[in-house]
């Protein structure tokens, strides 16, 4: 099946693979060859893609995934491979997220943004820690 990979500013990733496994809002999803046609909402977190028998991984911002006819397209809001992370700089956003959502109340339009920049960055150290 094809994986395509697109942010905003590029198609980051077109190729052939075995699997894709994926961060949806309802939990994390695998897809393999053949698999049924659908569409979902993704949240910030990490990919993985196994491309001739080695996998890959890709953290991303949220995004969307559709998955119609062998063929994998995910719309990231963001997108990054491993080795393309700096891993100190994902850690520090990290750690300065998280100190200012104990600043902020539940509720906020503030804590959301937080939150969502948290989830983001430790998807990138994530990702990063495997590059």
């Amino acid at each position: 099946m094809k994986l395509v990979v697109v942010t905003p500013e590029r198609q980051l990733l077109e190729a052939d693979v075995e699997e894709v496994y994926a961060p949806g809002i309802a939990g994390q999803f695998g897809v393999l060859p053949l698999h049924v046609n659908f569409l979902t909402a993704l949240v910030p977190g990490e990919v993985r893609y196994r491309e001739h028998g080695v996998d890959h991984y890709l953290a991303i911002g949220g995004g969307l995934c559709e998955v119609v006819n062998d063929v994998v397209t995910i719309l990231a809001d963001s997108a990054e491979f491993a080795g393309d992370i700096d891993l100190q700089r994902a850690v520090a956003a990290e750690k300065r997220a998280l100190e200012q959502i104990a600043l902020v109340a539940a509720a906020s339009v503030e804590y959301t943004e937080l939150r969502a920049a948290a989830d983001r960055a430790a998807a990138r150290r994530q990702v990063a820690a495997r590059g």
